[in-house]
């Protein structure tokens, strides 16, 4: 979510009369006439944030959203366990791609686990958290709300989240080897991971 009282340099804090000075002044150094059209999205943005800091009502409710979500959405489904093998790592993401994404690639993410050499030989069960896109709660994925820009999203539509889950990697394991396996967490879209083994 964006920060606007760091958008117009201003505290969290500062006062109407402050806010309006520091609007002001960054809207003359970027308006287009004056910037030029390289520097029109950054006017943009100093107006958003303006729109929404000098309204009393709307910057409680950005205040208060904005306390919310300093921290990404989290999702923990500590009860999610992927079991990763050896068999063919290609046809079984070719499998995947089939069944998930209807033969295109889809998204994909890429992880490193590192585990000790006794993990290795044994096996292990290691936490891993995914990070993805989810759709936003508070739109639906729209961007606004009511013919308003969503706060929450960003007016994106979705927000940064993780998923988490146990990844149960098999006796034997040799450094570098590569799985890969697929998450469909709710709300967003299904992702195919790719994990990197390395022993320490």
């Amino acid at each position: 979510m964006r920060d606007y009282y760091d958008v117009l340099g201003v505290a969290p804090d500062a006062g109407a009369a402050e806010i309006k000075r520091a609007y002001r002044q960054l809207a003359r150094r970027y308006h287009p006439d004056i910037s030029g059209d390289d520097r029109a999205w950054s006017f943009r943005e100093v107006a958003r944030a303006y729109e929404i800091l000098r309204n009393p009502e709307r910057r409680r409710s950005y205040d208060a959203t904005l306390r919310e979500t300093v921290n990404p959405i989290r999702f923990d489904w500590a009860a999610d366990e992927v079991d990763i093998d050896f068999p063919s790592v290609s046809s079984v993401l070719d499998r995947m791609r089939h069944s998930f994404f209807g033969g295109s690639a889809g998204t994909e993410l890429s992880a490193d686990v590192e585990v000790t050499a006794e993990e290795a030989f044994w096996g292990t069960s290691v936490p891993l958290e995914i990070p993805l896109r989810q759709t936003c709660r508070a739109c639906g994925g729209r961007g606004e709300i009511w013919e308003q820009w969503c706060i929450p999203c960003d007016g994106e539509g979705d927000v940064a989240s993780h998923h988490q889950l146990r990844l149960r990697v098999p006796a034997g394991v040799r450094p570098g080897a590569r799985f890969r396996f697929s998450i469909m967490p709710p709300g967003a879209a299904p992702t195919l991971v790719e994990v990197r083994i390395s022993v320490r």
